[in-house]
């Protein structure tokens, strides 16, 4: 098998690179699958395409509507126009908007933001090829930068500076180890069931003010937790159900939480 890696360079990505020894493609934030001379190249003799070039913020996709839009569904409809490969597509939770329960993958989608909205289309796009798209909740791990909430809290904690929450600190999250996610991107090559989405998360949700005791425990700090208010499109509630990726792809998260808040931490030591 011959695999690519888009945005192979990325936090997810360049796991999934690392676990395959395999090709990476677009190093550069998505802008390289704007360029379709250079993608059909890269696409040639491939089997599986890994779509994780992305651009991310939720914040910045509501200040740069066309930008996200350039990358995340025009970059996205390129690789679907212009390969006949598998394609496992890097989705997110937030395309649920709102729940105040665990999602299933049949749930009414409601996008709260450009970025989620992006990925909405995505999914649309993949669904219409062969190819499997990953709604993945919270990931983290080592190496992730400052992308995700666990990244930044662990740097603040480890500096022994404020740990800050946009809200009132009990908004819920469900966070995934990087590792698993990468399993459940190699477990999608092989799948050759009906269904085209999966949740990937662990299942549990925790507060993000309890998250913050845990990273200062963790981290022996003596940081203390701000509360600031709510940003736009953040959502107060958020879980997967994993009872499919469970079933159809036979997976099942091998990191809890605890453990991989110590390995992050001592990645970041």
């Amino acid at each position: 098998m011959k695999y690519l890696v888009t945005g192979g360079e990325g936090f997810i990505g360049s796991k999934i690179v690392e676990r395959l020894n395999c090709n990476s493609y677009d190093k550069k934030s998505g802008q390289d699958i704007l360029n379709q001379e250079k993608l059909v190249k890269s696409l040639k003799d491939i089997n599986t395409v890994f779509h994780t070039a992305a651009k991310i913020s939720v914040p910045e996709s509501q200040k740069k509507p066309e930008e996200y839009y350039d990358v995340n569904v025009k970059g996205t409809k390129n690789i679907v126009n212009l390969s006949e490969s598998k394609i496992i597509f890097s989705s997110s939770a937030a395309v649920y908007g709102e729940y105040d329960r665990k999602v299933v993958e049949e749930d009414k989608l409601n996008p709260e933001s450009n970025y989620a909205q992006n990925k909405v289309d995505g999914e649309e796009l993949i669904s219409n090829k062969k190819g499997i798209s990953l709604r993945y909740f919270n990931v983290y791990g080592p190496g992730q930068g400052d992308a995700g909430v666990i990244a930044i809290f662990i740097k603040k904690a480890l500096n022994n500076d404020d740990l800050i929450i946009t809200g009132n600190g009990d908004q819920e999250r469900d966070f995934i180890y990087v590792d698993d996610v990468v399993d459940a991107n190699i477990a999608a090559v092989s799948y050759s069931g009906s269904e085209k989405v999966f949740n990937i998360g662990s299942g549990q949700s925790i507060k993000l003010r309890d998250l913050a005791k845990l990273i200062i425990k963790l981290c022996n700090s003596e940081s203390k937790i701000i509360l600031e208010k709510p940003r736009h499109g953040d959502l107060f509630y958020s879980c997967a159900d994993i009872t499919k990726a469970k079933n159809e792809l036979n997976l099942m998260p091998k990191t809890d939480l605890e453990t991989g808040l110590k390995k992050t931490i001592d990645f970041y030591k």
